[in-house]
């Protein structure tokens, strides 16, 4: 359009391609590189050409920001997907959590693995660049299963709720279940309150079971990094609660 407007009036503009670049020099730089025009239709084409590029970029810009702030909201609110694989979920969030990601930043083999912290909070529990948040009730379900990538995770951990006085351990259980069913491959460390319901902890798939009331919180840690010593202290933990039970059912039999 402009080559039909200015081809006889602008010695400049005599090709196609002198017609497109001096359009796109005009677009682009406000008509500081371009041309000055001399016929009125070619004013008016160059003008509304500087007009719409002006309009284009705001949208543009605009449409980015709204973007941006989408995903800051979503992650913020903990409703943002991931795409991880073999990282750290956390499933609940008390004291313990704290603790288990400062064991992990201190590890060198777990330093840089992604962690996704799945509880009923407000916002993201942890300033760690690497620990992201998905918000859920409580026990796990619904979509928070998918956006926290859990079947992908190999290791995953599950607090218990103190804000439940009498049902901790049950929700407790109810989590693992959940985990399993979702990831059978998974290592999955259960924070236990109660001893005596350790049994359904262990029926629900729970591979490591740690209730040792004050050091639980490091072992908790220990465990989740693989670390053999924790492994060892509760299995011996284990088998003398086992050489408690025998004894108490059978009084006879000396205890371990």
């Amino acid at each position: 359009m402009l080559l039909g407007f200015e081809a006889g009036a602008h010695r400049r503009v005599q090709t196609l391609g002198d017609a497109v670049f001096y359009m796109l020099a005009s677009m682009m730089t406000s008509g500081e590189v371009g041309i000055a025009p001399q016929t009125l239709p070619g004013r008016m084409a160059i003008g509304f050409a500087m007009f719409s590029s002006k309009l284009l970029t705001a949208l543009l810009c605009a449409l980015a920001a709204a973007l941006l702030i989408e995903h800051k909201v979503r992650e913020d609110m903990g409703l943002r997907m991931h795409h991880f694989h073999h990282h750290v979920v956390i499933v609940g969030w008390n004291l313990k959590g704290p603790q288990i990601v400062h064991t992990l930043r201190s590890d060198a083999r777990w330093a840089k693995v992604p962690v996704v912290v799945v509880a009923e909070l407000d916002a993201k529990p942890s300033s760690d660049p690497l620990v992201c948040f998905n918000r859920s009730p409580y026990p796990l379900r619904g979509e928070a299963i998918e956006r926290s990538a859990l079947a992908e995770a190999d290791t995953i951990v599950v607090l218990a709720n103190y804000a439940e006085k009498t049902h901790a351990d049950a929700l407790t259980a109810v989590n693992c279940m959940v985990v399993r069913q979702n990831n059978p491959r998974a290592t999955v460390i259960a924070e236990l309150l109660d001893p005596g319901q350790r049994t359904y902890l262990e029926m629900a798939g729970a591979n490591e079971i740690v209730g040792i009331g004050e050091v639980g919180g490091f072992l908790l840690a220990e465990a989740t990094i693989g670390r053999q010593s924790a492994k060892e202290l509760l299995a011996h933990v284990q088998r003398l609660r086992h050489e408690q039970e025998a004894h108490l059912q059978d009084p006879n039999r000396p205890a371990g």
